[in-house]
């Protein structure tokens, strides 16, 4: 089902950057205006700026980010500050950290060219869905630079991790790309491997594998409508580095790396909230019970996390911790009848289905809209932003399962909006795949 291919990443040339760390960002999405700066700041290359570069109150159709991007992306090319490698490759990615429970992990992937497939053929799984800004958005920068930056990442069933057994060997050189991302302190190591066996022989286990998107679904919809768009146009070119191909990163669903973190829910605006009847309405459906502090509130949602009958949940309030227990799962088969046992199941469903709709009336296109909710992975963070008055409460929550990622996706449903958090994120800049068009029909 999954047809791979190597191809001629695109990458800096370290003899003209120095150290890969000052030239590469975290993803677009997660590019705050301070991290922009800082990135502009690091190095006159950064790839910061083309995947987001300053907007200017004077920009025009014919001078804005955009563009500017296609002209720094051309520049860099003929001035070999960008590279590309002379045989095809896949490109092997370890990412080394430490997650937030305080372990050391090494997150083992693979960088390659995945041809396309619509949702509807079933073998690409989504599990969010997305919203039409940052697809437009991401089209024109794609469409003024026909070459794919970031990172969709994708995972694949793969029990006994055999795919990268095979590509396990070619990791015992020296990186031939590696930097330290700062924000999420992770070390990105990348290694090419042209090797025309080793490459077959990935491609062999990968044809019957189901590829379910973990990250950049984004990304990974606006390559289709890339792909429909160009092809109206050119013939693709005649290597696989065309508009059918899109450059995404996959992980295996047992990769001993593969880390999930929660996004707490962070409530805002909410006209005439009034706590006890909140913690009133709250009594109809959980058990709630008052925690010390932050926590024994986390320490409760842990000790549960692994419990498939205990939908557990932490609330915060100006000072005040609770702790949420559902009562009775049979609520959701009220409140979400269209939906499957396992989707009913999932902690992330009922908080949206029971908390934020039923109770809050928060609707699904509000949700959607951020019109009363804001996502933050870091509990401190969310709770200092109730500390200084800029949001009402929190609620905070346990990680989702990847079983219950892959069975949910499995059976063709997508889950709400910031189900999954993967820690660490992929970075932008260490390899990038242009996009051969070919000749015009």
């Amino acid at each position: 089902m999954a047809r791979i291919f190597p191809f001629k990443g695109t990458h800096f040339n370290k003899g003209k950057v120095g150290n890969f760390t000052q030239v590469t960002t975290l993803p677009y999405d997660r590019v705050t205006p301070e991290l922009q700066e800082k990135y502009y700041s690091a190095s006159d290359y950064n790839i910061v700026r083309i995947i987001k570069g300053r907007e200017f109150p004077d920009d025009t159709p014919d001078n804005n980010i955009y563009t500017r991007a296609g002209e720094t992306l051309k520049q860099w090319l003929e001035s070999r500050v960008l590279v590309e490698d002379p045989e095809p490759a896949i490109y092997v990615y370890h990412q080394e950290f430490t997650a937030p429970d305080g372990q050391a992990y090494v997150r083992k992937g693979m960088t390659v060219l995945v041809e396309l497939e619509d949702y509807s053929s079933g073998k690409v799984k989504p599990h969010e869905r997305t919203l039409s800004a940052p697809k437009e958005d991401r089209f024109k920068l794609l469409t003024h630079t026909d070459t794919h930056f970031g990172q969709i990442f994708q995972l694949y069933p793969d029990d006994e991790n055999r795919v990268m057994a095979l590509l396990d060997p070619h990791t015992e050189r020296p990186p031939d790309m590696m930097a330290h991302n700062e924000e999420e302190d992770v070390v990105h190591k990348m290694w090419a491997v042209s090797a025309p066996d080793v490459i077959a022989a990935v491609q062999r286990e990968m044809k019957d594998r189901l590829l379910f998107i973990a990250d950049g679904h984004h990304r990974y919809e606006t390559a289709i409508n890339y792909r429909d768009y160009r092809l109206r146009e050119y013939v693709g070119g005649k290597s696989t580095q065309n508009p059918r191909n899109a450059m995404v990163t996959m992980v295996s669903m047992s990769d001993k790396g593969l880390v999930v973190l929660p996004t707490h829910r962070v409530l805002h605006s909410l006209t005439a909230f009034d706590l006890q009847d909140f913690l009133r309405r709250l009594g109809e459906f959980f058990a709630v019970e008052e925690r010390p502090d932050k926590d024994a509130t986390l320490a409760a949602l842990s000790n549960l996390a692994e419990n498939p009958n205990a939908h557990v949940f932490g609330l915060y309030h100006k000072g005040k911790f609770w702790f949420l227990q559902l009562k009775d799962a049979d609520v959701m088969t009220k409140l979400a009848p269209d939906h499957s046992a396992a989707w009913r199941s999932l902690d992330v469903a009922i908080l949206h289905e029971v908390v934020l709709e039923h109770i809050l009336g928060i609707t699904k296109e509000a949700q959607a809209a951020k019109t009363n909710l804001n996502y933050e992975r870091h509990p401190d963070i969310a709770i200092a932003r109730v500390d200084k008055g800029t949001h009402q409460f929190v609620l905070l929550m346990n990680p989702t399962k990847l079983a219950q990622i892959r069975e949910v996706a499995g059976g063709g449903e997508v889950m709400p909006q910031k189900s999954t958090d993967f820690f660490p994120k992929l970075i932008t800049g260490l390899v990038c795949a242009r996009v051969d068009l070919g000749e015009r029909k």
